[in-house]
């Protein structure tokens, strides 16, 4: 899978390709140089262990309000927003409208439905917390892009989903 990650204190977007190998490795190739093998394992809910080369980093992962991450590894913090490349080029060539007003929120990347949030009927807020998909042993919060209902759920906990499903579809509020 091809993401776009944009790093607000760099000012600079990287293409980073993600391939599982299997288990805990992955190999991450950015903007096309040398692939890393890289060993992720989970401590918690947003703490990982990132072996890379012979070298161990604690990467500590949180969601930030709004969407993106905020991560802080080797005493340095950094801002991340991630975005699915094919996603990323539709928006550039047709606009923030791509899936404005269809009332669906779905995910960018595969995943582990972790936690449904809501049922048919609930109003809610923007902003608000729909869903949890756990993506590469990140828990990723899916929100409300607008004040509404929700009209329908389209997967349940212990759901895997593959890149683009949507998770739920919501009526503006009106």
């Amino acid at each position: 899978m091809a993401y776009v990650a944009t790093i607000e204190e760099l000012g600079k977007e990287f293409r980073v390709e993600v391939v599982p190998l299997g288990g805990d490795l992955y190999k991450v190739v950015v903007d096309g140089e040398r692939g890393l093998v890289l060993d992720v394992r989970r401590h918690g809910c947003c703490v990982y262990s990132v072996l890379k080369e012979g070298e161990s980093y604690e990467v500590d992962v949180d969601n930030r309000p709004g969407g993106g991450f905020s991560v802080l590894v080797k005493g340095e913090h950094f801002h991340i927003d991630l975005m699915d490349e094919m996603k990323k080029k539709l928006l550039s060539i047709l606009g923030e409208a791509v899936g404005a007003g269809t009332g669906e929120v779905a995910t960018a990347m595969p995943g582990k439905v972790v936690k449904v949030l809501v049922s048919e009927g609930d109003q809610v807020k923007k902003d608000q917390p729909l869903v949890i998909l756990e993506a590469m042993k990140m828990e990723n919060e899916f929100k409300a892009p607008y004040d509404g209902v929700v009209k329908s759920i389209k997967v349940k906990e212990g759901d895997t989903v593959e890149a683009s499903a949507v998770l739920v579809v919501l009526e503006p509020q009106e």
